[in-house]
Protein backbone atom coordinates (compact mmCIF):
# COMPACT_ATOMS: atom_id res chain seq x y z
CA UNK A 1 0.00 0.00 0.00
CA UNK A 2 2.70 2.39 0.75
CA UNK A 3 4.41 1.88 -2.36
CA UNK A 4 1.24 2.02 -4.24
CA UNK A 5 0.73 5.75 -2.55
CA UNK A 6 4.49 6.77 -3.46
CA UNK A 7 3.85 5.39 -7.10
CA UNK A 8 0.81 7.41 -7.53
CA UNK A 9 2.62 10.42 -5.94
CA UNK A 10 5.41 10.04 -8.74
CA UNK A 11 2.74 9.68 -12.10
CA UNK A 12 3.35 5.50 -12.14
CA UNK A 13 0.59 3.51 -13.68
CA UNK A 14 -1.05 1.06 -10.92
CA UNK A 15 0.42 -1.62 -13.75
CA UNK A 16 4.12 0.07 -13.55
CA UNK A 17 3.60 -0.02 -9.51
CA UNK A 18 2.95 -4.07 -9.62
CA UNK A 19 5.66 -4.73 -12.20
CA UNK A 20 8.40 -2.63 -10.38
CA UNK A 21 7.45 -4.61 -7.24
CA UNK A 22 7.77 -8.15 -9.04
CA UNK A 23 11.15 -7.02 -10.09
CA UNK A 24 12.58 -6.12 -6.55
CA UNK A 25 10.88 -9.49 -5.47
CA UNK A 26 12.30 -12.13 -8.17
CA UNK A 27 15.33 -10.49 -9.45
CA UNK A 28 17.07 -9.45 -5.71
CA UNK A 29 19.32 -12.57 -5.71
CA UNK A 30 20.37 -12.40 -9.08
CA UNK A 31 24.21 -13.24 -10.27
CA UNK A 32 26.44 -13.77 -13.59
CA UNK A 33 25.40 -12.69 -17.10
CA UNK A 34 21.83 -11.66 -17.90
CA UNK A 35 20.34 -10.39 -20.88
CA UNK A 36 17.89 -7.92 -21.32
CA UNK A 37 15.93 -7.88 -24.46
CA UNK A 38 14.14 -5.06 -25.73
CA UNK A 39 14.71 -3.31 -22.78
CA UNK A 40 15.15 0.08 -24.24
CA UNK A 41 17.29 3.27 -23.87
CA UNK A 42 16.21 3.92 -20.39
CA UNK A 43 13.66 1.08 -18.82
CA UNK A 44 12.32 1.74 -14.92
CA UNK A 45 13.43 -1.00 -13.69
CA UNK A 46 17.58 -0.60 -14.02
CA UNK A 47 18.05 0.14 -10.46
CA UNK A 48 15.75 -2.29 -9.30
CA UNK A 49 18.51 -4.97 -10.47
CA UNK A 50 21.33 -6.02 -8.48
CA UNK A 51 24.56 -4.17 -9.32
CA UNK A 52 26.85 -6.77 -9.45
CA UNK A 53 25.07 -8.57 -12.39
CA UNK A 54 26.67 -8.62 -15.99
CA UNK A 55 23.72 -6.61 -17.90
CA UNK A 56 23.69 -6.81 -21.66
CA UNK A 57 20.95 -4.71 -22.92
CA UNK A 58 19.77 -4.42 -26.40
CA UNK A 59 16.61 -3.24 -28.44
CA UNK A 60 15.20 -2.69 -32.10
CA UNK A 61 17.40 0.60 -32.22
CA UNK A 62 21.17 1.11 -31.19
CA UNK A 63 21.87 3.48 -29.06
CA UNK A 64 24.46 4.32 -26.28
CA UNK A 65 24.88 0.94 -23.86
CA UNK A 66 22.20 -0.91 -26.02
CA UNK A 67 23.16 -3.50 -28.47
CA UNK A 68 20.98 -3.35 -31.54
CA UNK A 69 19.36 -6.94 -31.62
CA UNK A 70 15.75 -7.65 -33.24
CA UNK A 71 13.70 -10.23 -31.48
CA UNK A 72 12.35 -11.85 -34.30
CA UNK A 73 14.90 -12.77 -35.56
CA UNK A 74 17.96 -15.26 -34.49
CA UNK A 75 19.18 -13.85 -31.64
CA UNK A 76 23.11 -13.05 -32.23
CA UNK A 77 25.11 -14.95 -29.07
CA UNK A 78 26.62 -18.28 -28.61
CA UNK A 79 24.27 -21.29 -26.97
CA UNK A 80 24.40 -21.56 -22.91
CA UNK A 81 25.54 -17.54 -22.53
CA UNK A 82 23.84 -16.12 -20.16
CA UNK A 83 22.98 -16.89 -16.24
CA UNK A 84 19.34 -15.14 -17.26
CA UNK A 85 16.95 -13.29 -19.68
CA UNK A 86 14.82 -10.61 -19.17
CA UNK A 87 12.15 -9.73 -21.39
CA UNK A 88 9.74 -7.19 -19.89
CA UNK A 89 6.34 -5.94 -21.50
CA UNK A 90 7.59 -6.86 -25.11
CA UNK A 91 5.99 -10.43 -25.86
CA UNK A 92 3.17 -8.52 -27.54
CA UNK A 93 5.73 -7.56 -30.48
CA UNK A 94 7.06 -10.87 -31.06
CA UNK A 95 5.74 -12.11 -34.50
CA UNK A 96 6.43 -15.99 -33.29
CA UNK A 97 6.43 -16.14 -29.58
CA UNK A 98 7.27 -19.99 -29.94
CA UNK A 99 10.74 -19.34 -31.65
CA UNK A 100 11.67 -16.34 -29.81
CA UNK A 101 11.32 -19.06 -26.95
CA UNK A 102 13.45 -21.03 -28.25
CA UNK A 103 16.13 -18.52 -28.88
CA UNK A 104 15.87 -17.94 -25.23
CA UNK A 105 16.17 -21.50 -24.00
CA UNK A 106 18.88 -21.86 -26.35
CA UNK A 107 21.34 -19.04 -25.07
CA UNK A 108 20.51 -19.72 -21.54
CA UNK A 109 22.74 -21.62 -19.44
CA UNK A 110 21.58 -25.04 -17.60
CA UNK A 111 19.27 -24.02 -14.71
CA UNK A 112 19.33 -20.35 -16.05
CA UNK A 113 16.08 -18.72 -16.02
CA UNK A 114 13.91 -16.21 -18.32
CA UNK A 115 11.49 -13.58 -16.78
CA UNK A 116 8.86 -11.91 -18.38
CA UNK A 117 6.18 -9.52 -17.86
CA UNK A 118 3.18 -9.58 -20.13
CA UNK A 119 0.17 -7.64 -20.30
CA UNK A 120 -3.18 -9.01 -19.85
CA UNK A 121 -5.77 -6.33 -19.47
CA UNK A 122 -4.29 -3.47 -21.40
CA UNK A 123 -4.17 -0.32 -24.21
CA UNK A 124 -2.68 -1.77 -27.16
CA UNK A 125 1.15 -1.02 -27.34
CA UNK A 126 2.64 -0.86 -30.46
CA UNK A 127 6.20 -0.30 -29.87
CA UNK A 128 6.92 -1.05 -33.02
CA UNK A 129 4.07 -4.10 -33.35
CA UNK A 130 1.54 -4.96 -30.86
CA UNK A 131 0.09 -8.80 -31.76
CA UNK A 132 -1.42 -10.86 -28.81
CA UNK A 133 -2.47 -11.23 -25.15
CA UNK A 134 -1.78 -14.00 -23.37
CA UNK A 135 -3.46 -15.90 -20.58
CA UNK A 136 -1.60 -17.98 -17.77
CA UNK A 137 -2.58 -21.44 -19.80
CA UNK A 138 -0.97 -19.86 -23.23
CA UNK A 139 2.15 -18.44 -21.25
CA UNK A 140 2.83 -21.75 -20.05
CA UNK A 141 2.45 -23.39 -22.92
CA UNK A 142 5.16 -21.57 -24.90
CA UNK A 143 7.59 -22.09 -22.09
CA UNK A 144 7.18 -25.81 -21.90
CA UNK A 145 7.24 -26.56 -25.32
CA UNK A 146 10.60 -24.70 -25.55
CA UNK A 147 11.63 -27.10 -22.78
CA UNK A 148 11.19 -25.04 -19.77
CA UNK A 149 11.38 -27.45 -16.57
CA UNK A 150 10.09 -25.21 -14.44
CA UNK A 151 7.52 -22.49 -14.84
CA UNK A 152 6.42 -19.96 -12.08
CA UNK A 153 3.06 -17.75 -13.15
CA UNK A 154 2.47 -14.55 -11.19
CA UNK A 155 -0.81 -12.54 -11.44
CA UNK A 156 -0.29 -8.91 -10.99
CA UNK A 157 -3.69 -6.76 -9.67
CA UNK A 158 -7.59 -8.18 -10.33
CA UNK A 159 -10.41 -6.15 -11.87
CA UNK A 160 -10.32 -3.06 -10.00
CA UNK A 161 -6.84 -2.88 -10.39
CA UNK A 162 -7.09 -3.01 -14.58
CA UNK A 163 -10.03 -1.11 -14.56
CA UNK A 164 -7.56 1.57 -12.96
CA UNK A 165 -4.88 1.25 -15.51
CA UNK A 166 -7.34 1.30 -18.40
CA UNK A 167 -8.11 4.42 -17.24
CA UNK A 168 -5.14 6.02 -16.02
CA UNK A 169 -5.32 8.95 -18.65
CA UNK A 170 -8.50 10.28 -16.63
CA UNK A 171 -6.91 10.95 -13.52
CA UNK A 172 -4.84 13.95 -14.22
CA UNK A 173 -3.48 14.61 -10.80
CA UNK A 174 -0.86 12.56 -8.96
CA UNK A 175 -2.85 13.63 -5.79
CA UNK A 176 -6.38 11.95 -7.42
CA UNK A 177 -4.26 8.69 -8.05
CA UNK A 178 -3.02 8.72 -4.66
CA UNK A 179 -6.79 7.81 -3.39
CA UNK A 180 -7.74 5.93 -6.49
CA UNK A 181 -4.95 3.27 -6.02
CA UNK A 182 -4.92 2.24 -3.01
CA UNK A 183 -8.81 1.88 -3.44
CA UNK A 184 -8.65 -0.10 -6.11
CA UNK A 185 -6.20 -2.73 -4.22
CA UNK A 186 -8.81 -2.76 -1.09
CA UNK A 187 -11.68 -3.62 -3.72
CA UNK A 188 -9.55 -6.24 -5.41
CA UNK A 189 -9.43 -7.81 -2.47
CA UNK A 190 -12.91 -7.95 -1.78
CA UNK A 191 -13.52 -9.83 -5.05
CA UNK A 192 -14.23 -13.53 -4.23
CA UNK A 193 -11.29 -15.88 -3.95
CA UNK A 194 -13.69 -18.51 -5.95
CA UNK A 195 -14.30 -16.00 -9.01
CA UNK A 196 -10.33 -14.74 -8.45
CA UNK A 197 -9.43 -18.57 -9.50
CA UNK A 198 -11.83 -19.25 -11.86
CA UNK A 199 -12.10 -16.07 -13.80
CA UNK A 200 -9.04 -14.02 -12.84
CA UNK A 201 -8.67 -10.43 -15.14
CA UNK A 202 -4.79 -9.38 -14.25
CA UNK A 203 -3.63 -6.22 -15.24
CA UNK A 204 -0.49 -8.70 -16.44
CA UNK A 205 1.92 -11.27 -15.50
CA UNK A 206 5.03 -12.48 -14.05
CA UNK A 207 6.58 -15.22 -15.21
CA UNK A 208 10.26 -17.16 -13.80
CA UNK A 209 11.11 -20.29 -16.08
CA UNK A 210 14.08 -22.01 -15.70
CA UNK A 211 15.77 -24.11 -18.29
Amino acid sequence: MRRAVSGALSGKTVGRIFFNEAVRRECAQLSGRVLDLAGGKSPSYLPLLPRTIELVRTDITASEGVVRVDINARLPFPDKSFDAVFLFNALYAAENPESLAQEVHRVLKPGGVWFISSPFVANEMPEPHDYLRFTAEGLERIFRDAGFSSVSIKRMGERATAATQLLHPFFLFNIVRMFVYPLALIVDTLIPRSVRGAHPSPIGYFVRATK
